[in-house]
């Protein structure tokens, strides 16, 4: 076998709508560069683009930070999407 294939990573860019999910859920990016936000929404982790108006799950329960929150803070962070596409 040839090492140099063994050790070569292809990378697949998973494209959802208008965010390139990376390779783990930090990564999210709008693909057309704008900034996005990382938020929670009780243990639910959102990702979102205010110019494209847009958010995203990524996943739930994978940092503690939404522990330190309460109910006012998670309201106000769904206020924030209200209006804008899920992107699936």
């Amino acid at each position: 076998m040839n090492p140099e294939s063994e050790t070569r990573q292809l990378w697949t860019a998973d494209i959802r709508g208008n965010f390139d999910m990376g390779t783990f859920f930090g990564e999210v990016i709008c693909v057309h560069g704008h900034p996005v936000r990382l938020f929670n929404v009780h243990r639910h982790h959102i990702v979102t683009c205010d110019m494209c108006s847009t958010y995203i799950h990524v996943g739930s329960n994978l940092m503690s930070c939404w522990r330190q929150e309460n109910s006012d803070v998670w309201e106000q962070n769904r206020r924030s999407i209200e209006g804008y596409r899920l992107i699936d």
